[in-house]
């Protein structure tokens, strides 16, 4: 395997680092690694609730084969669709982090300011979507059917996720420590 630029500077930059820093990151990457799988349990969790609401509705109840909405439905109630939105914040993640290691001077603190705003996206997702679960209820006429699901409900959820989850790149795009690196 050839070494490229990126990670010959990666491990030139893990090998000047002292001892104490190198155990402040090490901890640090432990703990961003548990935050990603968090993250990405978290966000198979707001799939399933977002995009399959006719899930625990019997097939006759569900809409008609060939509708946008069942076939959306039927995409991520299973394999490879209902772990897609997971992997790809996982990835674009881990892509971001990987680029500003490369870009910070002192990254010792970096996985720790990764995890932290994890850990924030999920508590403020989490609140957020709780919130946001009660708007339809609120607006739509009474009396509704008995089983009144559908994706009428779960949009203002699948909204404030996506924003939440642009915000989050957009931030940790942003964390830098002791400035840029010089020379790269």
């Amino acid at each position: 395997m050839v070494p490229t630029v990126m990670s010959t500077r990666l491990v030139d930059k893990m090998a000047r680092r002292k001892p104490t820093q190198r155990a402040v990151s090490i901890s640090g990457s432990v703990l961003l690694v548990g935050t990603w799988f968090l993250v990405s349990l978290f966000i198979l969790l707001v799939t399933e609730a977002c995009f399959v609401p006719w899930d625990c509705v019997h097939v006759s109840l569900r809409p008609p084969l060939g509708t946008w909405q069942r076939t959306v439905n039927d995409f991520f109630e299973g394999p490879p669709g209902s772990i897609l939105a997971a992997v790809v914040f996982v990835l674009v993640s881990a892509s971001i982090f990987v680029v500003r290691t490369v870009r910070t001077a002192h990254g010792a603190l970096l996985p720790w300011a990764f995890a932290v705003a994890n850990l924030v996206f999920i508590l403020v997702d989490f609140f957020s979507l709780e919130l946001v679960y009660l708007l339809p209820i609120l607006r739509l006429p009474q009396p509704r059917p008995p089983i009144d699901v559908g994706y009428h409900h779960t949009w203002p959820a699948i909204l404030t996720t996506t924003v939440l989850v642009a915000v989050l790149f957009l931030v940790q795009s942003r964390i830098a420590f002791g400035g840029k690196r010089q020379g790269g």
